[in-house]
């Protein structure tokens, strides 16, 4: 439920991730997505966007969801 977004965006973003790689997704990626969910939205929309810096923590999580939005 966290995952629902005040931003439709970030919510089809979100809804995929966990419908495609969440299942698989290891311990330290779920921890690392449930850091990114703490995050506030405009935050979480620039780093998607590459408008503002990715901490590296994050780099690959949020290539995944990157990618997620193109499939």
């Amino acid at each position: 439920m966290r995952s629902r977004r005040g931003l439709k965006e970030l919510d089809v973003v979100f809804q995929h991730y966990l419908e495609h790689h969440y299942p698989n997704a290891s311990p330290s990626d779920i921890q690392r997505l449930d850091e990114l969910l703490d995050m506030q939205d405009p935050i979480l929309l620039g780093m998607l966007l590459d408008m503002d810096p990715v901490p590296e923590r994050y780099t690959q999580l949020i290539a995944i969801l990157r990618q997620s939005h193109h499939d």
